[in-house]
């Protein structure tokens, strides 16, 4: 797989027949230039993974590509005009050979005043793990996870303990834009990671291959 991160939680994952935009925000530069793309993910709805504004021109010129969404973004985009499928959690589908499996149900709390909103990851090929914005540990072994490392719902501790229970052979670090210091972040999350895990921290821009 060949990843290309645009910043935060936006990645661009690629296999040898499909090209796959995963959570187009707002804190992420560039993803709207993109062409010839397979399919669209995004977990939720906050405007750091689902951008509304830069959106459909991206779709509108990437009219073959697959939108899959949370069930609750799929009736905001629907609103606006724009095509999306929604998926369940559990929910189970190829992108040109690539399998994707939906895992999860909610965002992580951000205070219990502040409702819940919906929230699925992805699964990709049986590889990668990109939770959005959840704490949700998969249910077998995963080799390579996107890992959360800032958020207003998230402490340094939790996002060392996340990568601890899913221990993946490599650990991506996403949703660094509300750090102040990512760095810091970095530096414990890569300390305190479980000895088989190697945290790979991809800059904004740089493609990288696992």
């Amino acid at each position: 797989m060949r990843f290309h991160k645009f910043g935060h939680a936006c990645l661009l994952v690629e296999d040898a027949d499909a090209r796959v935009l995963i959570d187009p925000g707002a804190f992420a530069p560039g993803w709207e230039d993109l062409r010839d793309l397979t399919a669209v993910l995004v977990t939720h709805q906050h405007f750091d993974h689902l951008d509304l504004e830069r959106l459909p021109a991206l779709l509108d010129a990437n009219p073959d590509a697959a939108v899959h969404t949370d069930q609750a973004s799929a009736g905001i985009l629907a609103e606006k005009g724009l095509r999306a499928e929604g998926v369940a959690p559990g929910a189970t589908f190829s992108i040109n050979g690539l399998s994707v499996e939906a895992i999860g149900e909610n965002h992580a709390v951000i205070h219990p005043d502040i409702p819940i909103i919906p929230n699925v990851g992805y699964l990709l090929g049986g590889r990668f793990y990109h939770p959005g914005d959840s704490l949700t540990v998969p249910d077998r072994p995963i080799e390579i996870l996107g890992a959360p490392t800032a958020a207003p719902w998230l402490k340094l501790w939790e996002a060392i303990d996340y990568i601890r229970a899913v221990a993946p052979r490599i650990a991506i670090p996403i949703h660094e834009k509300a750090a102040a210091a990512p760095g810091m972040y970095y530096q414990n999350m890569s300390a305190l990671a479980p000895e088989r895990t190697a945290v790979e921290i991809i800059d904004d821009g740089e493609p990288r291959e696992y």
